[in-house]
């Protein structure tokens, strides 16, 4: 019966280290970006639209579509990988933007969220994971 009492604390704390490893590898990943890339200011030229989803369950969603300036003079013109309402960027707006000099095509837009909301919402996940398996631990260790 022990096993029962172990099972769900050893899980969940185990369902935790997986994300805390998650969050770390997305921290990593927009470490290494900021890293590598040069930094810009883009202008947002339009809002793709673009019917996404299943067949049958499309789900109309947006990709912004940015021109910025690189370091050496070259204007360029990239279609962003994450979607977004249709209310979330306007066309004029400024948004940072982070490119390799060698493929500057494909640059990203560099906010906060873009960059760091991955690695935040993983460690959270892990974090209340960790307490609520450590909490169900602690009561089958004492037995109560």
């Amino acid at each position: 019966m022990k096993f029962v009492e172990y099972f769900i604390p050893l899980v969940l704390l185990a369902i935790s280290a997986v994300l805390f490893g998650k969050g770390w590898v997305q921290f990593e990943h927009a470490r290494e970006l900021l890293a590598r890339t040069e930094p810009a200011e883009g202008t947002i030229v339009r809002m793709a639209p673009y019917l996404g989803g299943r067949i049958g369950k499309g789900k109309l969603v947006y990709f912004p579509e940015v021109k910025f300036t690189t370091a050496d003079g070259r204007e360029v013109q990239f279609r962003s990988g994450e979607s977004r309402r249709a209310d979330h960027f306007e066309p004029g707006d400024r948004v940072p933007v982070r490119y390799d000099p060698a493929a500057p095509e494909k640059a990203v837009i560099a906010t906060f969220s873009a960059l760091w909301a991955l690695p935040l919402i993983y460690a959270a996940g892990g974090l209340l994971l960790l307490l609520f398996g450590g909490w169900f631990l602690r009561r089958a260790v004492k037995g109560g």
